[in-house]
């Protein structure tokens, strides 16, 4: 199913107009059948517009299925894909992103292993988003392929849990805590 090694992309592709300013997803996407050249033209100005990002905004307003997206955009750019519905979020390490980050982005940290940060994404060519965390966490940052869909409804519950557990915290009886001084000789 990927952009480059589909059959019918020889003929889509006479079809897109030169003169057309389609981001690589959203040029894959029209390629590949899922959108028409119109409507990604329409998403991408919408996403701009909106601030949002481009998938998330085509997922919105019900322009592709949010599956296929996924699979054509890991293809595409050879990112691994991932079903967030396998995923732990208390184990996930949520607290190394900014809330702000994540929303911003809509990027959701996944797994980390050593000093590489795995973020969900649901649009691999969000370089300014995995450029910014990895400029805030000081962790190199991969991109893993997510449904869009799937990706919004994970990241308000694993805030909602984080939220949680953070106000457990603060919750703790610190009166009863035993603080005590270490004198250096």
């Amino acid at each position: 199913r990927s952009c480059r090694f589909s059959i019918r992309i020889a003929h889509r592709m006479s079809s897109v107009s030169p003169t057309v300013r389609l981001s690589g997803l959203a040029l894959c996407l029209v390629r590949d059948g899922l959108v028409s050249e119109q409507d990604a033209q329409r998403a991408q100005e919408g996403a701009r517009k909106g601030k949002l990002p481009f998938v998330q905004h085509l997922v919105a307003m019900k322009l592709a299925p949010s599956r296929e997206i996924a699979v054509a955009a890991a293809h595409e750019f050879g990112a691994p894909l991932f079903d967030l519905e396998g995923i732990d979020l208390e184990s996930a390490p949520v607290n190394l992103v900014e809330e702000k980050l994540i929303r911003k982005h809509h990027a959701l940290p996944l797994f980390k292993r050593g000093n590489r940060l795995y973020l969900g994404i649901s649009d691999p060519t969000n370089h300014a988003g995995l450029d910014e965390i990895r400029f805030h966490t000081g962790l190199a940052t991969s991109a893993i392929v997510v449904e869009e869909d799937k990706l919004s409804a994970t990241i308000e519950k694993a805030i909602r849990l984080y939220d949680t557990s953070m106000s457990d915290m603060l919750d703790t009886d610190l009166e009863n805590l035993d603080l005590s001084t270490v004198e250096d000789d």
